[in-house]
């Protein structure tokens, strides 16, 4: 069931622990050098919201992912929540060699030596961050990912990652070298991929590894480059684009019941832009 009204949400404090769990989730966020109003905001929403997690999708710090650029602008705005942060790097974070800013600041949360996947659970979801900040995925990747999700036995999964398999974005759109790790997604039977690297906002269909319906095992893409670095136009709609916006900062907020999930973008003002709620596949 998916509605188009806009409404305003008004929350403070994080989220009760006998709730099901809030995340939240954006990529393509800080300026460089310092602070800017648009990821301020964001930072600021987010503090309203009051998630378990946050999922830092990619582009996190620009331009080129500096340790001394995430102390100067991130940290005093995201970085408010890094103890409840779940980082995947972008291509920006990359332009540092081996990304180390990115590994320094983010510490143990980042899983330096995980081979570019690591997993974790909030509430009863099983969630998996992979790597893609070099703009491909590795054989050795696409194991781990097949490993991880083979042994898994909750209900409902999401994964997470910087390049979009799906996007009407005109700056980058879709990555067809993410197709074969779609397709051990949708073998595994993962229900959610959140993805940034275009800034601004696409909620796809289920979908399958060929880009077309598949409403009863298809995996539904948001992109959600929208954290607070620039916005890009969106282009003609691509197969399966159910619902875009290019011109709001803002942040997906996700409630993980143990059966479904809700979704939420929500522009900085707290406007409810787009809103939906599905079950899992299992």
């Amino acid at each position: 069931m998916v509605s188009s009204a806009v409404a305003v949400l008004t929350m403070t404090g994080p989220s009760s622990a006998m709730a099901d769990p809030v995340i939240v989730a954006a990529g393509d966020i800080a300026c460089p050098n310092r602070p800017c109003d648009s990821h301020r905001q964001t930072a600021r929403l987010i503090g309203r919201i009051g998630p378990r997690a946050v999922l830092a999708l990619g582009d996190n710090q620009y331009d080129d992912g500096a340790l001394v650029d995430y102390k100067a602008s991130y940290d005093p705005t995201w970085g408010r929540f890094k103890g409840r942060t779940h980082p995947t790097p972008g291509n920006h974070e990359y332009h540092t060699l081996g990304a180390d800013g990115y590994f320094d600041y983010f510490g143990a949360r980042a899983h330096r030596g995980s081979g570019g996947v690591y997993s974790f659970t909030i509430g009863r979801w099983h969630l998996v961050s992979i790597d893609s900040g070099r703009g491909t995925i590795s054989d050795r990747q696409l194991w781990r990912v097949r490993r991880n999700l083979r042994t898994d036995r909750h209900r409902c999964e999401l994964a997470y990652w910087h390049h979009p398999r799906w996007s009407s974005g005109t700056q980058h759109g879709s990555n067809g070298s993410m197709g074969p790790l779609w397709k051990v997604l949708y073998r595994h039977g993962v229900d959610v991929v959140l993805n940034g690297h275009e800034h601004n906002y696409e909620r796809f269909a289920l979908m399958n590894p060929a880009g077309r319906p598949a409403p009863h095992a298809g995996i539904r893409e948001f992109v959600v480059g929208t954290g607070g670095r620039g916005l890009y136009d969106l282009g003609i709609p691509i197969g399966g684009s159910q619902t875009r916006i290019d011109n709001r900062f803002g942040v997906l907020r996700m409630v993980l019941h143990p059966r479904s999930y809700q979704w939420q973008f929500m522009g900085v003002r707290g406007a409810v832009l787009d809103r939906g709620r599905h079950a899992c596949h299992r």
